[in-house]
């Protein structure tokens, strides 16, 4: 069985949730089920081929669509291609569907955020941070122009986006969502009554191994944040605003707070921290998680959308306790309140700081609820989640 994710960027596991998603599903179908996984991206980034790929091509969309149709049908008979994974492209499904039509390759559209998130990312507040004094002449017209016709632009971008969302599930074999809770979310967001295509698989877990529970006890006291360090989606102001109100506390003085990952805007976090003289904050930058992950005790997410919360889960597989707004569907699918996690009410800021004192004074407790975080995450293991994408390509199978 002959596999082709299709992705934006290139695949290398620490680039993001997609990516670590990507490689750890096409791993354990190589392992499992000894596939050959191929890797179609756009972007350029030199960096390795990873090792679950049997071989990656670098594609680009250009102008002519009957020349982007062959060099893809090219890529699928050439390699025997059976599936092509779309890892949530969504504009591309029906040029995907031309390439594969006669080829017996089915087209499975994979749905990496909640539905309808990427409208958060266009904001007047998002385009009024894009402004700056060096702009030249003609894009700060274009700039002011945009920002004028600003409520117009958002009306076509969200009508242009439903119908994109719409036509992608027509075109696409399956659509995999990872939570029945985004499938009725799915269709009112593409207005479309239509739900025999859809099928819920969760991630994986981004790692094959689990924190052995005899080290729970010698964790330190650390709370941690892996994240993109970005405003719009993660609001790690607002995890910074609470961690101000903890430090407020004398009884949990030796606990840091330390934040992996990197974005645009880490500028602002820094002078936030600066400015409201925020204590015990580090930035680690780029890293492997796993160290941090092994060390620490509670885990912070404070996100206003999410697809799945990859790190909710790679939290718990290590024995992290995991402090999260109740914010998407799917959430409750990986944290039962009070067992393997903590559940808080949007918007209950006081809620969340009074569960994280509550959880960093009470070592039992926490060491409990660590223990229970191990056991639960078990139930999207590599091995698991694999089985349930062999299912879908055999239903498939059935239908050629």
């Amino acid at each position: 069985m002959n596999i082709l994710f299709y992705t934006h960027g290139k695949v290398y596991a620490t680039r993001g949730g997609t990516e670590r998603t990507t490689v750890s599903l096409a791993t354990a179908l190589t392992r499992l089920y000894g596939c050959r996984c191929f890797s179609l991206y756009e972007a350029v980034e030199q960096t390795e081929r990873e090792t679950c790929f049997v071989e990656e091509f670098q594609w680009q969309v250009g102008r002519d669509q009957r020349h982007d149709v062959e060099t893809l049908r090219k890529i699928i008979v050439n390699n025997s291609i059976d599936y092509i994974i779309d890892q949530g492209i969504f504009i591309h499904v029906e040029l995907l569907r031309q390439a594969a039509e006669g080829t017996g390759c089915k087209v499975i559209l994979a749905h990496h955020y909640e539905p309808g998130a990427e409208t958060l990312y266009m904001s007047l507040r998002r385009h009024w941070a894009k402004r700056h004094d060096k702009m030249s002449v003609r894009r700060r017209c274009k700039w002011l122009f945009n920002l004028f016709f600003y409520p117009y632009a958002k009306y076509k971008y969200v009508k242009i986006l439903r119908r994109t969302y719409r036509e992608a599930y027509f075109n696409a074999h399956c659509v995999v969502l990872l939570s029945n809770g985004f499938v009725d979310v799915y269709q009112q967001f593409g207005r479309f009554n239509d739900d025999k295509k859809f099928l819920i698989i969760p991630n994986s877990l981004s790692f094959n191994e689990f924190l052995p529970m005899d080290e729970i006890e010698e964790k330190k006291p650390v709370v941690l944040i892996v994240s993109r360090i970005e405003e719009v989606h993660k609001r790690l102001s607002l995890a910074l605003e609470m961690w101000a109100k903890v430090t407020k506390h004398m009884e949990v003085n030796g606990w840091t707070l330390k934040i992996v990952g990197t974005g645009k805007d880490m500028p602002m976090y820094r002078r936030m921290i600066e400015n409201e003289k925020i204590p015990n904050v580090t930035f680690e930058g780029h890293h492997n998680p796993i160290p941090y992950y092994r060390e620490a005790s509670l885990f912070m997410m404070t996100s206003r959308s999410e697809s799945w919360g990859l790190t909710l889960t790679e939290a718990q597989q290590m024995g992290v306790v995991p402090i999260a707004f109740d914010t998407y569907a799917s959430l409750r699918e990986i944290i039962t309140d009070g067992e393997d996690g903590a559940v808080i009410e949007e918007g209950d800021v006081n809620g969340y700081v009074n569960r994280m004192l509550e959880l960093m004074q009470d070592d039992s407790k926490r060491q409990r609820m660590a223990r229970q975080a191990i056991v639960s995450s078990q139930q999207f293991s590599q091995e698991r989640i694999a089985e349930k994408w062999k299912m879908l390509f055999d239903e498939l199978d059935d239908k050629r």
